[in-house]
């Protein structure tokens, strides 16, 4: 896909240092290697190269200054994991943190009380937060909901900008899913519309709260 959006808008290099934070887990061997083993095997694993380490650090020293990410960088970044084969595993693990993130922060989120509200009343906090997970993966963009699918859509979505595939939007699902499973919704999250494949917006649907 070429990109048809203006890359602008900020967003916390927190989301950067996540996203490199599961790179270099998907890198790390699971198991302790034989030295020389590992000395070859190295230069193939990006994540624990001396280049990503120094990215996380200045990421991290931004974070400490309050000094926010241009969603360019961010972009690039995201295009950069996306030519990798295991890019979904990647994505998918951010995503599943971020939401889980966004959940503690959020202390009010939650609760016995809200739980015991109607579906409908729960639909419309739910798709609340999840604009706001959105809006912090791709900010600059029109984020729109819709509490009749229920359904979250994303006009100029960054993550559809990194590749032709849309495997970087996995960050998105995985965090809404993380999210809806944090406030206490098992919601199964679809993305049905992709910006990646032609599509006008990127959309997610998320399955009809129970009453």
């Amino acid at each position: 896909m070429e990109p048809h959006l203006h890359l602008e808008g900020r967003l916390s290099p927190g989301v950067a240092i996540v996203l490199l934070e599961s790179l270099r887990d998907v890198d790390t061997p699971a198991e302790v290697l034989e030295d020389e083993a590992f000395h070859i095997s190295l230069p193939r694993r990006l994540g624990l190269s001396d280049v990503i380490d120094g990215q996380m650090r200045r990421y991290a020293d931004m974070r400490k200054r309050r000094r926010q990410l241009e969603a360019s960088e961010f972009v690039d970044l995201l295009r950069l994991i996306a030519r990798r084969p295991d890019a979904r595993m990647v994505f998918e693990a951010a995503g599943d943190r971020l939401g889980s993130e966004y959940v503690s922060r959020t202390h009010h989120a939650g609760g016995f009380a809200r739980r015991l509200a109607p579906a409908g009343i729960r639909r419309r906090a739910l798709l609340r937060h999840l604009r706001r997970v959105a809006a912090s993966l791709s900010p600059g963009s029109s984020i729109r909901s819709d509490r009749t699918d229920p359904s979250v859509s994303v006009a100029g979505c960054l993550p559809a900008a990194a590749d032709d595939s849309g495997v970087a939007c996995g960050i998105i699902t995985a965090a809404f899913t993380a999210c809806a499973h944090g406030l206490g919704e098992v919601a199964p999250v679809s993305h049905p519309t992709c910006e990646s494949r032609g599509d006008e917006a990127c959309r997610w649907e998320v399955a009809p709260l129970e009453h």
